[in-house]
């Protein structure tokens, strides 16, 4: 069993706390990945422990159920969530952090990075299809920031 990662860090043009308000809204990640990759979001809290249930859309690779838990957040530079039980994707014990850096007033310093184990997949296929998740939700922050300046 080996364990994969991969790690996505560049500067974001947006304020560090305009993209800390986006992602510590837990319950509001489909803003960020919305359809046809996130189809449907349910989760009650934003607080951490919460668990947040996602639809991944049917015209993505793995489409179904993906069960996500907030399981840590500090000073609006630090973030952790984990997949908790069996998914539609083929991974296993997946964790992720963020952290955020302000580098001015309109720019962010951000990495993304997280490690999992593979089944059932080609090696390297999990690694390609979360950098370019990571690297579209980073992008539709930045789309999303410039729309309402």
């Amino acid at each position: 069993m080996q364990v994969s990662s991969t790690k996505l860090q560049r500067i974001v043009e947006v304020p560090q706390s305009y993209f800390w308000k986006r992602l510590v809204a837990f319950k509001d990640v489909g803003s960020l990945l919305p359809p046809p990759i996130i189809n449907k979001v349910e989760c009650n809290s934003n607080d951490v422990g919460s668990l947040r249930h996602l639809t991944l859309g049917e015209k993505q690779r793995f489409p179904g159920k993906v069960i996500e838990r907030l399981e840590a957040k500090y000073a609006d530079s630090f973030f952790v969530y984990s997949i908790v039980d069996e998914s539609c994707l083929p991974v296993k014990n997946y964790i992720a952090t963020v952290t955020l850096k302000g580098i001015s007033d309109t720019q962010t310093d951000i990495s993304l990075s997280s490690h999992w184990i593979d089944r059932d997949v080609a090696p390297g296929e999990m690694k390609l299809m979360f950098d370019s998740l990571y690297e579209l939700m980073f992008s539709n922050a930045e789309k999303q920031y410039q729309k309402q300046l």
